[in-house]
């Protein structure tokens, strides 16, 4: 299961700041569901709640669901109950963040062996951040799935990439760019942890908002 832990975001928009009205909880759930390719009475089902709660979650007629649902259907879905909670950005007209090499907030993949430093917000249009990852871990698709442009540097260490039916080694200071909608993943082959800098447009934490 992901983990988040958030940071203090240096956010300075042009105008006054006005309040971020929250995205509802369903609203990612949704979004995440659909993502994964689940209809509503999978996801019911594998979270154990009510399909008929559920769509009321979904829809919005329950605006603060029980703590006991949301932890079932973030572990389910594997992401944080906070990750259920955040702010709409896509609304400012205006946006200027700046921040350090901490990063925004930092994604936990304990199951996967590897965490990310993000330092883009959470906007849907793209991720930039840092990938530490495990001696001799792999990183498969479906963990990061993006299916849009993705550029990748190799910050600390070598960093291998299948891509396509093919494997490419990049090295300390060289980088990869391709296409996310191929067949791909990553690993790291040393027997030490690496880093490598990911970026990817669409970010691959975003979730449809289509409805």
């Amino acid at each position: 299961m992901m983990r988040i832990k958030f940071r203090k975001a240096g956010v300075q928009p042009s105008r006054p700041r006005k309040p971020r009205p929250f995205i509802f909880p369903g609203r990612i759930v949704e979004g995440r569901r659909k993502f994964l390719g689940w209809t509503g009475v999978e996801l019911a089902k594998r979270s154990g709640i009510n399909p008929r709660t559920l769509d009321a979650i979904e829809k919005g007629r329950i605006k603060s669901p029980s703590l006991a649902n949301l932890e079932a259907l973030a572990e389910v879905l594997e992401i944080s109950v906070a990750s259920l909670f955040v702010t709409e950005e896509l609304g400012q007209t205006a946006l200027f963040s700046s921040g350090d090499q901490k990063g925004k907030h930092i994604l936990e993949f304990p199951k996967h062996g590897f965490r990310i430093v993000c330092y883009t917000p959470m906007v849907p249009h793209l991720f930039a951040g840092k990938v530490v990852v495990k001696a001799q871990t792999p990183i498969e698709h479906k963990v990061l799935p993006t299916s849009g442009s993705i550029f990748v540097q190799p910050i600390m260490g070598k960093l291998s990439i299948y891509f396509d039916g093919k494997d490419y080694l990049i090295r300390e200071g060289n980088y990869a760019f391709f296409d996310g909608s191929f067949p791909h993943s990553f690993f790291n082959p040393q027997l030490k942890e690496s880093t490598f800098l990911l970026i990817t447009t669409p970010s691959f934490l975003s979730l449809s908002s289509k409805r």
